[in-house]
């Protein structure tokens, strides 16, 4: 009798990792201590790349301008900042005293003008009110 499994092979995926296979060489401890310090020199020669002493300088020199003008720009705006404040604070003074004499002004002129508007329309000046009003029916 013969089983068959569920699987079949053709719709199995194929392993895509790359696995090394082992080196069965005779080869001594030496040997591979060699090779791999020849890997790792030529690791670390090629991946980093040679920079020379003047880009180094002229490149620390542009980063020193640039930080240089940040900074000028920086203390620029908070002195202006001040400038504004200080110039905001006065236009309130101006403001609160203006609105003071607005309304010392309307007090001493309001009243006046109501009455000569009232007595022009007909009304008649009833005095101070320091008696009891009776309506007669």
């Amino acid at each position: 009798m013969m089983v068959q499994s569920p699987l079949k092979r053709r719709e199995v995926q194929p392993n895509l990792r790359k696995v090394p296979k082992p080196d069965i060489s005779n080869t001594t401890a030496s040997a591979k201590k060699q090779s791999n310090a020849k890997k790792a020199s030529d690791f670390s020669t090629s991946s980093i790349p040679k920079i020379k002493p003047g880009t180094v300088i002229l490149c620390s020199i542009i980063i020193g301008a640039l930080g240089f003008a940040y900074l000028t720009h920086v203390f620029a705006t908070q002195r202006l900042l001040e400038e504004v404040q200080d110039l905001e604070n006065e236009f309130n003074k101006a403001r609160q005293t203006h609105d003071e004499l607005k309304l010392q002004y309307d007090r001493m002129v309001g009243p006046a003008e109501i009455y000569d508007k009232a007595q022009a329309a007909g009304f008649i000046n009833g005095g101070p009110a320091e008696y009891v009003i009776e309506v007669e029916e």
